[in-house]
């Protein structure tokens, strides 16, 4: 069979077969437990973990950092991958005429953003837009940090995990597939947010996680 990426909690078989690496069973049925590219043959099933930096897809929403000093005409941002991406002034949410303002004025370094990958080129040249729907630059909140193998766990099936979050603690919550998460609102809430993204983190492998995770956001709250 050729190898397809699966993300946690997908079935990938069923039935008495050998479990290998990166997959549980939960009666008959059998799911990934990683991000991964999923091995099933003959000898058994297995996911194999996808390791390393975030690998950029034109499409993905992502949280950077623009770093360095700008150049005349575009940004540079850090987007926690192997290479960093441009964000051209024609880019940006609003009308700037380049060379008539400094854009470190705009967006100085360690300024904050989410941004949608519009374009890579064959030489892996990235570029970042603020013109897509939902991007914008961040203003206060916090920022964590978590794998991108687990962002799909965090989202959830049809985004169920994190609109729940968002729902129940009050918090704008923006996740970059890149694993970078930003969460905004009151103090105590952005840490029982934090501390929810964390455990789905490190429990991302196991199942009936949603119903446990309302379960503690309501039980954190009373």
């Amino acid at each position: 069979m050729k190898r397809r990426l699966v993300i946690p909690g997908e079935e990938v078989a069923e039935g008495s077969i050998i479990l290998g690496h990166g997959v549980y069973r939960d009666g008959e049925k059998i799911y990934s437990s990683i991000l991964g590219l999923l091995d099933l043959n003959e000898n058994g099933v297995r996911v194999i973990p996808m390791t390393g930096k975030y690998l950029p897809k034109v499409g993905d929403y992502v949280i950077g950092e623009i770093i360095g000093n700008p150049m005349p005409t575009a940004w540079e941002a850090n987007i926690h991958s192997p290479y960093d991406a441009l964000l051209n002034a024609s880019d940006y949410y609003s009308e700037i005429e380049p060379f008539s303002i400094l854009l470190s004025k705009i967006m100085p370094p360690g300024k904050m953003i989410y941004a949608l990958i519009r374009e890579i080129t064959p030489t892996k040249r990235i570029y970042i837009t603020l013109r897509a729907i939902g991007t914008h630059p961040l203003k206060g909140g916090r920022i964590i940090n978590i794998s991108p193998a687990k962002v799909p766990r965090v989202i959830g099936k049809k985004r169920s995990m994190i609109n729940m979050i968002r729902k129940l603690t009050g918090c704008r919550v923006l996740v970059g597939q890149n694993g970078l998460v930003w969460i905004k609102g009151e103090l105590k809430a952005e840490n029982l947010v934090e501390k929810v993204i964390m455990t789905i983190e490190s429990e991302a492998h196991t199942s009936g996680l949603t119903d446990r995770i309302e379960e503690m956001i309501e039980r954190e709250i009373k």
